[in-house]
């Protein structure tokens, strides 16, 4: 008996790790997107700082912009390292070569993994793409709640003469 069950649908492990693989290119590409949003929030900001100090109300939603930026920051940074920490996990478990162009057998063996134990680290990277895929959705959100909020703040600098 293995640890891994297909359901109704006849999974098998090499359709789980295609789905892992296919859920960690969303993440990079999520974490991509939060990136831009991110860039341009920080570009425009840094140019209108430089431009001359807004007034009062500008300089109160300030905080709030920078909040929503740190958080949104946080959450792909956490991303990319839970994702390299459960990749390290997972070759140190199974012995695989730090290379990732490599094959998936353990390092210095001609034998693959036992079935018991890829299924089981088959979860866990499964389990692990899903929780990077929501981090990195959280950080897409987050930027464009910060893009949002730095046009109010555009628009309170410009109100208040600045």
């Amino acid at each position: 008996m293995t640890a891994f069950r297909p359901g109704s649908d006849g999974q098998t492990p090499e359709d789980l790790l295609g789905h892992a693989c296919t859920l960690v290119r969303l993440c990079g590409r999520d974490s991509a997107i939060a990136a831009v949003f991110l860039a341009l929030v920080l570009a425009g900001t840094a140019t209108r700082l430089a431009a001359g100090v807004p007034g009062l109300p500008a300089l109160a939603l300030l905080p709030v912009l920078a909040g929503a930026f740190a958080v949104s920051a946080g959450y792909a940074v956490r991303a990319r390292r839970t994702l390299v920490a459960v990749l390290g996990e997972v070759r140190c478990r199974t012995g695989s070569p730090l290379d990732p162009a490599v094959p998936w057998t353990p390092f210095a063996s001609a034998v693959a993994l036992d079935d018991r134990v890829r299924d089981a680290e088959l979860r866990r990277l499964l389990s692990a793409a899903h929780l990077c895929g929501e981090l990195s959705w959280q950080a897409v959100a987050w930027s464009a709640a910060t893009g949002v909020l730095f046009l109010f703040w555009t628009l309170a600098a410009a109100m208040a003469g600045g």
